[in-house]
């Protein structure tokens, strides 16, 4: 772990990592004792030192991944706010009793548990170790007889049909297999790799409910090849209600248990389903009791101010960076064998940026001091997000309510993962969205050690996004190529590049400085969308890069239930071909081509083989759950800007 972080921190810290290296010794460190990571942080520099200590402590896992409503975040946003007061900066938000460091906003709803309780006779079931109630159910309580119904697939690939015509339910409690028909190796029988549309949830819930299930019984599945069929999905992973009735989720050792009780073998009723539906009785009754409660989740923005002086005080330039991960990645996850599971500490997504953030309050702060008094200055504000990685929430409930109206905005600065720089490479979008920026930019970037990429455009991928939909300018600085560690356990801050994200937090804060003693103003331009950073797939090994496209679309893909084919679509960029071509947001694209998505990895394969011009017909299934249409659209494509 000392060399990751070793090398994490070179360049230039690369001469510290041969054994033995000449050194300058730590003051007050005693002769002989070995400190590699002490002597590396002070060779690096205070700013190094500072970032390190705002980087480790947020991407702790004693803060749980910083999931909004959680305990971790909570103390996350405790942190933030005693730096940006130690900075010297002022509560920037206003309240009947004064102002406050906090802007809260509706974030749907926490769900828990209650009572849960599953009993077979004399035999009952243990919550948390034998079954969990999930967040899929409602509440309720059901006394009825057990039917197996397989995989509960209503029609499959070769014919295969999962319920007689006329299969009646009504008032069954019914045990359903996870995933769909195996092979001798666990895997699906009808899918490339991983599971086709007929496994996913949506469709399962739904048919036994038409049927009138009175409760299910979802058991994970003996013999998957699957990482998740050693974990069960609760009500607090925020899963969403597809059914109401109530639905307990089992693991294998429990749904074997019941079944057994019921005079049968789990494996061989498995065996049975593989070839075809199955709906078997199993000649005893259940009882499932299901009490879930619901209360409001309200997230909060962090926010402090650097209050301006003159006539350009009642301007502001924000600097923002999101605060808020994945918690265990029951949503976003991109490691299934995680998901739901282990925390996702986000070192780099977005301990990272708000680290920066962190050190330009101190900096900024300072140079105001320095001013003469008579000097004019814009405000800045230093924004802590929440709720970005659930649909740039935080940011939104902002724009929406801002301290001062958006027209009095001029810039707003964006870090989204700048701790993973590699051959000091730095994305910066946006430099077209106010006029003449660009070229008032060039000196910063070309001063700068780091690599700066410029390009025009704004893609529509973290915060910066909603205040250019508010026609504010804005800057969005992110590593260009997004490592195979991006929303998986492994973001961890032994991996971070410290030295380059300072020198991308002072390039960035130089920008802002500089933004708010400009004496003219940026005037809004809209700019089009930019480029997503290239999303490297997730493999123990460096992998090649996704194959490079040569067409947009115009969507941004938002999280999924771990697991769940297809991609949901989070954004639809304006005057975008997926705008053309009657795309929406909350459509799950499930078919490109003829060809169904597993999920986006699938999908940039297929459109890396077509060329601008090409028209292609697709799938999205649309509207409410449980209940989705399947709607045929098509869309050509335009070249990649």
């Amino acid at each position: 772990m000392i060399l990751a972080l070793l090398l994490a921190l070179a360049p230039p810290l690369g001469t510290l990592l041969g054994a033995p290296c000449p050194v300058p010794a730590l003051q007050g460190a005693p002769a002989g004792v070995e400190a590699p990571v002490a002597r590396a942080l002070a060779k690096a520099g205070p700013d190094v030192v500072q970032f390190d200590e705002h980087l480790v402590f947020l991407a702790s896992p004693f803060l749980g991944g910083r999931l909004p409503g959680t305990r971790g975040m909570e103390l996350a946003k405790d942190y933030v706010q005693f730096h940006l007061e130690r900075a010297g900066l002022e509560p920037a938000f206003a309240t009947p009793e004064g102002g406050s460091w906090r802007q809260p906003f509706q974030l749907g709803s926490r769900r828990s548990v209650a009572e849960q309780s599953l009993k077979l006779g004399e035999l009952a079931f243990l919550p948390g170790r034998d079954f969990e109630t999930t967040g899929h159910g409602a509440s309720g309580s059901v006394e009825g007889d057990l039917v197996f119904v397989g995989y509960g697939v209503e029609e499959g690939p070769d014919g295969y049909r999962g319920y007689p015509e006329g299969t009646d339910l009504d008032g069954k409690v019914c045990v359903l297999l996870r995933f769909e028909p195996l092979d001798e190796q666990g895997l699906s029988r009808w899918a490339r790799r991983g599971w086709s549309p007929e496994a996913t949830f949506q469709k399962k819930f739904r048919a036994l409910a038409q049927r009138g299930a009175a409760a299910i019984l979802l058991v994970n599945t003996p013999g998957a090849a699957d990482p998740r069929t050693d974990s069960l999905l609760a009500v607090s992973q925020g899963v969403e209600p597809l059914v109401e009735v109530p639905l307990l989720h089992l693991s294998t050792a429990a749904g074997q248990r019941l079944v057994a009780a019921c005079g049968g073998d789990l494996a061989d009723l498995r065996a049975r389903a593989d070839a075809e539906g199955v709906v078997a009785p199993l000649g005893a009754s259940a009882s499932v009791v299901s009490r879930i409660e619901e209360q409001p989740l309200v997230a909060e923005n962090v926010g402090g101010l650097l209050r301006g002086r003159g006539a350009l005080a009642s301007e502001i330039v924000v600097v923002g960076a999101h605060l808020d991960h994945l918690g265990t990645g029951s949503f976003g996850s991109r490691d299934a064998a995680s998901a739901g599971r282990e925390v996702h500490p986000g070192a780099d997504d977005n301990a990272s940026g708000v680290a920066g953030i962190l050190l330009m309050a101190d900096w900024l702060e300072e140079r105001r001091r320095a001013l003469p008094e008579d000097a004019d200055q814009r405000s800045v504000l230093f924004l802590a997000f929440s709720a970005e990685e659930s649909g740039l929430n935080g940011a939104r409930a902002y724009v929406q309510a801002p301290i001062a109206p958006l027209d009095q905005h001029a810039l707003m600065l964006n870090f989204d993962m700048i701790g993973r720089i590699v051959d000091r490479r730095l994305s910066v979008s946006g430099v077209g969205t106010a006029e003449g920026l660009d070229a008032w930019l060039a000196p910063h970037f070309a001063s700068s050690p780091l690599a700066v990429e410029p390009s025009e455009g704004v893609p529509p991928a973290s915060d910066h996004w909603e205040f250019y939909r508010g026609e504010v300018p804005v800057l969005f600085g992110i590593i260009p190529v997004l490592h195979a560690d991006y929303h998986t356990p492994r973001d961890t801050a032994v991996q971070i590049n410290r030295v380059d994200a300072v020198r991308a937090a002072q390039l960035f804060g130089d920008i802002a400085w500089d933004a708010a003693r400009r004496p003219e103003p940026f005037r809004f331009r809209a700019a089009g969308s930019g480029q997503v950073p290239t999303l490297r797939p997730v493999t123990p090994q460096e992998p090649p890069r996704l194959p490079q496209l040569r067409v947009s679309f115009g969507v941004v893909p938002g999280p999924l239930e771990p697991g769940q084919p297809g991609i949901r679509i989070a954004t639809v960029v304006e005057d975008s071909a997926a705008e053309a071509a009657g795309v929406r947001v909350g459509d799950l694209l499930v078919e490109w081509g003829g060809k169904r998505l597993g999920d986006v990895p699938d999908w940039v394969v297929l459109l890396a083989e077509q060329e601008p011009g090409d028209e292609v017909a697709f799938r999205v299934l649309r509207g409410e759950q449980p209940d989705p249409q399947e709607i045929s659209l098509t869309v050509q494509l335009r070249a990649k800007r």
